[in-house]
C-alpha cells in the first residue's frame, strides 16, 4: 500500500458518483434508455479496471470510453433532443428543447471525466500491485538538489554540508498529458506480483474468473484455520499414544500380590 493510496481511492469514488449524476442529467436531458443503460453498465468497469482484467492496457480501456460513448455523441449531433421538452416527470421539465451544443458538451465532459477517472484508478491499482520502488506515474518526478557548499570569511576552506530533505509533492495527484501519451505509446509491462500471490491460493477448475483481494484473503485465513485444526489435531493423537505406552509400561511393571519384585531398587 503506497502512501496516497487511500485518498486516491476516495477521488476514484467521488468521480465516480459525479459520473451517475451526469448520465442520469444527460438521460433527462436527451431521453434515451439505451444510451443511459450502455453508459451505466459500463461506468462499473471504468472505476475498477485492473480488478476486471489485470492484463487489459490503459489503450484498452480508452478504446472502450470511446466505443461506449460514440453512440451518444454521434445521436446528439445527429439529431440533438430526442424529444421536443426533456422530462425529469411527467408534469415537470424544462421549458425548452436543450441545444446540440449542450449536449454535446455534456458527453465531452462525460468523457474528460471517464477518462482522469480510468487513468487514476489503473495506475492506483497497478502501483499497488508493483514494488516499493516503482515510480509513481501520478505525481512528478523529484528534482535533483545539489549539494550546496557554502564557506565564510573566517573558514574559507570548510565545506558545510546541506541538509537533503525528501521531496513530497503538495498534490495527491498530479496527472499531465505528457504521462497519458506515454502510457497510451508505451503501454508498460504487467506487474509479475500479481501471478506470484494467487498462486498460493489453488483456483477451483469450474470457473476462471479472477478472485479479488478481499476474497483473497479470506480464503488464505480458511486455509491457515485449517492448518491449525489439523496440526492441533496431530498434537492430540501424540499426546494419546504417549499415555498408552505410559499405561502399557505402567501395567507391565505391575507384580502378583505377595509375590517379589524383580527390579532393583535405585
Amino acid at each position: 500500500m503506497h502512501r496516497y493510496e487511500g485518498q486516491r481511492k476516495h477521488i476514484i469514488q467521488s468521480l465516480e458518483s459525479v459520473l451517475y449524476q451526469l448520465h442520469a442529467l444527460s438521460f433527462i436531458l436527451s431521453p434515451s434508455i439505451w444510451i443511459y443503460l450502455a453508459r451505466v453498465t459500463s461506468q462499473f468497469q471504468f472505476a475498477r479496471p485492473r480488478s476486471i482484467d489485470p492484463k487489459g492496457s490503459l489503450r484498452f480501456w480508452f478504446f472502450l470510453i470511446f466505443l461506449f460513448q460514440f453512440g451518444a455523441v454521434w445521436s446528439h449531433a445527429q439529431e440533438g433532443s430526442t424529444h421536443s421538452r426533456p422530462l425529469v416527470l411527467d408534469f415537470v421539465g424544462m421549458g425548452t428543447a436543450p441545444s446540440k451544443l449542450h449536449l454535446l458538451l455534456l458527453d465531452f465532459l462525460i468523457i474528460f471525466l471517464e477518462v482522469l477517472l480510468t487513468t487514476t484508478a489503473w495506475e492506483t491499482s497497478y502501483l499497488d500491485a508493483m514494488p516499493p520502488s516503482t515510480p509513481d506515474a501520478l505525481l512528478p518526478a523529484s528534482p535533483t538538489h545539489p549539494a550546496s557548499i557554502s564557506s565564510t570569511s573566517d573558514q574559507p576552506f570548510k565545506h558545510v554540508e546541506a541538509r537533503e530533505h525528501e521531496y513530497e509533492p503538495p498534490y495527491v495527484i498530479d496527472l499531465r498529458l505528457s504521462t497519458i501519451i506515454d502510457r497510451l505509446r508505451n503501454p508498460p509491462l504487467p506487474p509479475t506480483r500479481e501471478t506470484s500471490t494467487d498462486d498460493l491460493i489453488p483456483l477451483p477448475n469450474t470457473t476462471s474468473l479472477p478472485i479479488s483481494g478481499g476474497l483473497r484473503m479470506l480464503l488464505r485465513a480458511r486455509q491457515q484455520l485449517q492448518e491449525r485444526a489439523r496440526s492441533a489435531e496431530r498434537r492430540r493423537g501424540r499426546d494419546n499414544t504417549s499415555a498408552e505406552r505410559r499405561e502399557e509400561d505402567t501395567d507391565s511393571r505391575q507384580t502378583v500380590p505377595g509375590g517379589f519384585d524383580t527390579e532393583d531398587d535405585a
